[in-house]
């Protein structure tokens, strides 16, 4: 059978779900130092160990007795004013706590009985540990929402990534880079991962393929696909109070099985307001559609832009050259935005034409393959 277009976007069989969980447990001195001392005698050697990275008065201690099974275990103290607020926090891998064995490309699966199967496992691992081992014993105070689409070419999810690294940063939100000590890591890392932060909600986009690979992460003869794009939201505990505060209760699994069926109108959503419907396009086929559908009086400042953008690295600074140079640049962008296309051109040898943005793609990936030509 002929190939129909340059590639396609697929949606993974998990569709939209939670990857992440992480829950909190508020400790009183006496607790904190039982609970602490508990997980130093039980524990395998090594697997407990002081946080050196920990800032200001207090400690923290990092636990990886079950990462296995998915769990990263932190103990905190936090001292302020003499006075010490202790928490046990602990970030849950759904998929990998039901099965160790599973992909960590794998999402929780949605649907009730993979939740109460998380809780059950929860409850059998940690019995024994000295640490609280009902789920609800502690407050859901973060869930990370997520997709994960195949590309059946590495180009697509590459050129994806590269024009939205250029998109302005979303209103109320800031954009993260990951800065290390090794700066060539940490360039890698941003390479892949666009990442923008608000005080209650995280927008994430990145190569799940490549996380998978550089963290080591891949599984004895586990064949990766070409390429695996992943988009996520991350909910932090403001929203997970209103949340909560909606539908009156605090019992984790209520709120796991309302978050996995709001979870695909979440995440479209939320990339839908971050970033406009816009479709990326080739130079050429981009300056074909301006000189046919634009108004004239903003032709110059249009294809001027689109050529600035071809090598400045954010549309705000592209935005900021072209006011420079006497052009109308809110009135160039509302003239983009009204034909619907980005002035972010695709590479001129790129595979295909046109490509839809980010919003558009999550809209239709959940009813449909995505074929890009």
């Amino acid at each position: 059978m002929k190939k129909l277009g340059a590639g396609s976007f697929q949606l993974e069989p998990d569709g939209f779900s939670i990857h992440t969980l992480e829950i909190v447990k508020k400790l009183s001195n006496k607790e904190y130092k039982r609970i602490r001392d508990s997980i130093y005698q039980k524990c395998p050697k090594g697997e407990m160990y002081s946080d050196r990275g920990w800032q200001g008065e207090g400690e923290r201690y990092r636990c990886k007795w079950f990462w296995r099974e998915g769990l990263r275990i932190n103990l905190e103290k936090n001292v302020h004013k003499q006075v010490s607020t202790c928490y046990l926090r602990i970030a849950v891998n759904p998929r990998k706590l039901i099965d160790p064995s599973s992909s960590y490309l794998g999402i929780l699966p949605p649907d009730e009985e993979s939740i109460r199967t998380m809780s059950e496992k929860f409850t059998m691992l940690l019995k024994d540990s000295g640490l609280p081992c009902a789920l609800n014993a502690y407050q859901l105070s973060r869930v990370d929402l997520c997709v994960n689409i195949r590309c059946d070419t590495s180009k697509l999810f590459k050129e994806l990534l590269r024009v939205m690294r250029k998109l302005p940063t979303p209103p109320k939100y800031e954009r993260y880079y990951y800065k290390g000590s090794d700066r060539k890591a940490a360039n890698r890392y941003n390479k892949h991962h666009i990442t923008f932060k608000h005080e209650s909600r995280e927008l994430v986009v990145y190569d799940k393929t490549y996380q998978i690979v550089e963290n080591g992460l891949q599984l004895d003869e586990e064949k990766l696909p070409k390429g695996i794009l992943r988009f996520e939201i991350h909910e932090l505990r403001e929203r997970v109070s209103k949340i909560e505060k909606k539908l009156g209760t605090t019992d984790i699994e209520s709120l796991l099985m309302y978050y996995i069926k709001e979870s695909e109108k979440y995440i479209t959503r939320c990339f839908r307001r971050a970033f406009p419907d816009d479709r990326f396009m080739q130079p050429d086929a981009l300056n074909e559609l301006i000189c046919r559908e634009a108004d004239t009086g903003l032709l110059e400042g249009m294809m001027r832009l689109a050529m600035l953008m071809t090598r400045i690295k954010s549309l705000e600074k592209g935005e900021e050259k072209l006011r420079k140079e006497g052009y109308d640049a809110e009135a160039v962008l509302a003239q983009f935005r009204k034909l619907g296309v980005s002035p972010i051109p695709l590479r001129k040898k790129f595979c295909a034409k046109t490509m839809p943005g980010p919003s558009t793609l999550l809209q239709k990936i959940a009813h449909r393959n995505v074929v890009v030509w």
